[in-house]
C-alpha cells in the first residue's frame, strides 16, 4: 500500500516548496512519488469567497485519498498539497467569518475527517509562518513591473487569523491521536526547513533513509 502525506497550514508557509525538496529526496532514494495537481490549482474558475469552494477542494482531496490508497506498491509515496486536514481548517475559517453554522461546520468536519479514509492518510504536516514574513516571501516572488492586488488571503491580517485557525484544528486533531505534526518555518532556511519536515514526517511513518 502506498504511503500518503498530506502538507497544511497557512498561506506562504512553505508547503509546495517542502514537497517538491521531499519528492526529490524520496524518489532519489528508489521509491516511486505521486503528486496529485492541488485543488486550488484545479478549481480557478470557482470563487473562494464560498464555503463551498473549500467543500469542494476538500472532495476533490477525498477523491485523491480514496484513489490513491488503491495503488499497488509499497515503495509508493503519495504527495497531498492540501486535502483532508486543510478541509477541516476551512471550515472554521467560514464559521469564524458567519457563512457557516457551527451545525454545519460540524456535519462538513465530521464528514471530510471520517475515519473511513482520515485513516488512509499516513501523516499530515502542518506548515506555518508568520505574517510579516509570508508577506516577504509573497513580494520576493511576485512579479517586479507589475502591480498586484493583495488576494483575500494574501495580506497580514489575514494569514495571522488563518494561523490561529490552523493552530486550532492542529490541536484539535493531535488531541484525537491523529498522525500530525507541525513546523514553524519563519525563522529557517530552506535546508533547515527540510530538515526539520523529513524529520517529523519520516518519525511519524517510521521510515529511515
Amino acid at each position: 500500500m502506498p504511503t500518503i502525506i498530506e502538507f497544511t497550514g497557512s498561506p506562504t508557509s512553505g508547503k509546495t516548496t517542502l514537497i517538491g525538496g521531499i519528492d526529490s529526496l524520496l524518489r532519489h532514494n528508489g521509491f516511486t512519488v505521486m503528486r496529485p495537481q492541488e485543488g486550488a490549482e484545479v478549481f480557478r474558475t470557482v470563487s473562494r469567497e464560498i464555503p463551498m469552494y473549500n467543500v469542494l477542494t476538500g472532495c476533490y482531496a477525498m477523491q485523491n485519498v480514496i484513489q490513491g490508497f488503491s495503488t499497488i506498491g509499497d515503495r509508493v509515496f503519495i504527495l497531498l498539497d492540501r486535502a483532508l486536514y486543510d478541509a477541516h481548517a476551512w471550515m472554521l475559517f467560514w464559521e469564524r467569518r458567519g457563512k457557516l453554522t457551527k451545525e454545519k461546520r460540524v456535519r462538513f468536519q465530521s464528514f471530510f475527517t471520517d475515519i473511513q479514509w482520515l485513516k488512509n492518510i499516513s501523516a499530515c504536516l502542518y506548515v506555518f509562518c508568520e505574517p510579516e514574513e509570508a508577506m516577504a516571501r509573497a513580494r520576493k516572488d511576485a512579479p517586479t513591473k507589475f502591480p498586484s492586488k493583495e488576494g483575500n488571503y494574501a495580506n497580514e491580517r489575514t494569514i495571522h487569523e488563518l494561523i490561529g485557525i490552523f493552530s486550532e484544528s492542529f490541536e484539535e486533531m493531535q488531541q484525537k491521536k491523529n498522525p500530525v505534526s507541525s513546523i514553524n518555518t519563519t525563522h529557517l532556511t530552506k535546508p533547515e526547513m527540510f530538515d526539520k519536515a523529513c524529520e517529523c514526517i519520516f518519525q511519524q511513518i517510521g521510515l529511515e533513509l
